[in-house]
């Protein structure tokens, strides 16, 4: 997966998708496409660089959606650190509507002719992924740094480590070994959990890197390198698991 976003305004629209019109940034690559991806977005919203991602990833060769998760309050995006803000938004969220919302991505996806779907989250959206992999119909997920490892962060929706316990799919877990939220015990337990079980998951840390390191490169938090390694890593986890 190239390191640098392609110009993700060539490629992407918004459709609307589900019984109830759930607004979704999509990319359909050329040609023939047997698998799909939806892409899960941090707590700031669909933002840039998360519609950039998801015209990368049709480049790639994947039907993509990402489903705006705030829709039912306007669809908003939060600037990058305003988390009091972002909070209340997060916090409106349910398990029913995050469900029905993922759901509907994934059923448009499978409608251009996807055989195959994994999701892919990063921050709020990696926490989304790992639950999904353990509770909702799809083939593989990706978390980017998803914090509730042992806490779930909405009712109804499980913890980090109790989503571990109950894998249906591979999933491949990326974490900052400076970063707060996913202290490195939590890890070690779910590294532990994959361990003794028998999905072909793995975690992977960059233990020198913080939160949010590798969505949005002009961040000061962003880690060229370790990005460039997590998004080679996701690029042979896909086509291991989607192809």
């Amino acid at each position: 997966m190239q390191q640098v976003p392609s110009d993700a305004d060539r490629s992407h629209v918004t459709e609307t998708a589900g019984d109830d019109g759930v607004p979704l940034i999509v990319s359909v690559p050329p040609g023939i496409a047997r698998a799909g991806v939806v892409v899960l977005h941090e707590v700031w919203g669909l933002s840039a660089p998360v519609a950039a991602l998801v015209g990368r990833l049709a480049d790639c060769g994947y039907i993509t959606a990402a489903p705006h998760l705030y829709h039912r309050i306007g669809n908003p995006v939060v600037t990058n650190g305003r988390f009091t803000q972002a909070r209340r938004y997060h916090d409106t969220l349910t398990v029913e509507g995050l469900t029905f919302d993922i759901e509907s991505a994934l059923a448009w996806i499978r409608d251009q002719g996807a055989q195959k779907i994994a999701a892919i989250g990063f921050s709020m959206g990696g926490t989304l992924a790992l639950w999904a992999a353990a509770t909702l119909h799809i083939d593989a997920a990706v978390t980017f740094y998803g914090g509730g490892l042992v806490a779930p962060r909405w009712a109804g929706v499980l913890s980090g480590i109790d989503a571990a316990r109950a894998l249906k799919v591979p999933w491949l877990g990326i974490y900052a070994g400076k970063d707060a939220s996913t202290p490195a015990r939590d890890l070690k337990q779910i590294r532990g959990i994959l361990t003794d079980g028998t999905s072909p998951s793995a975690l992977i840390v960059y233990p020198e890197v913080r939160h949010g390191f590798a969505l949005d490169p002009d961040l000061p938090r962003h880690a060229a390198d370790e990005t460039r390694d997590a998004f080679e890593r996701v690029t042979r986890f896909l086509e291991t698991h989607l192809r």
